[in-house]
């Protein structure tokens, strides 16, 4: 189990790396209220990565958010990172475990109860679950809803759940009051003319939920 502390709810921030003024704009949602950042980059190199992880990775520091790094656990590893996400294609959940050691933070992506109960088995300390709404970073799925949400916090009270695909500040208090415990965005930040107002408004969304 990770050691370091989560505050719900949670608004997690995925970063979308071809940004050109990456820096900048995730220093303001960080101010602004942000309180996990994941380093996505499946189609960077290891150096690249391991450069903007060693950039980010202070800055969540400095606003005491978390900072993880998406399934390259050698770039996390390397950079001190706090934790990784996991998704489908990446490593097992316990032979990441194994690898990290029980004091860095481990989520999984999930899309069913099933993969959900038995990301917490194999070790994963949160869940990220969906496509909840239909979104752009995942185009042609259709979203589960959030009957996914309601299912898997039923069946697991006791685990952190964050929600994901198509939230908005208009959505996410549906989605807390479905039992997600926080939201993880791409978009909803990234694609917002003011990143201030934004991560102000999904906060207090998230907290009428």
């Amino acid at each position: 189990m990770g050691t370091l502390t989560l505050k719900f709810p949670l608004l997690c921030l995925i970063t979308d790396p071809e940004r050109h003024n990456l820096h900048t704009e995730v220093e303001q949602a960080l101010a602004a209220g942000v309180g996990m950042l994941q380093l996505r980059g499946h189609r960077l190199t290891a150096a690249r990565l391991y450069k903007l992880a060693r950039t980010l990775g202070p800055l969540c520091r400095q606003h005491n958010a978390a900072f993880l790094v998406n399934d390259r656990l050698d770039v996390g590893l390397a950079s001190g990172a706090d934790g990784f996400q996991l998704g489908q294609h990446g490593l097992p959940l316990q032979v990441a475990r194994t690898l990290i050691g029980e004091n860095t933070l481990l989520g999984a992506s999930v899309h069913t109860l099933v993969e959900a109960q038995a990301a917490v088995a194999n070790g994963a300390d949160f869940l990220i679950a969906g496509t909840v709404f239909p979104s752009s970073s995942h185009p042609g799925t259709a979203g589960s809803g959030t009957d996914l949400l309601s299912t898997i916090k039923q069946a697991l009270p006791t685990y952190p759940l964050l929600a994901i695909g198509g939230i908005t500040s208009a959505n996410a208090a549906e989605v807390v009051a479905a039992g997600a415990d926080g939201i993880a965005v791409i978009s909803a930040i990234f694609a917002a003319t003011n990143i201030t107002q934004a991560v102000q408004d999904l906060r207090m969304a998230m907290k009428k939920g």
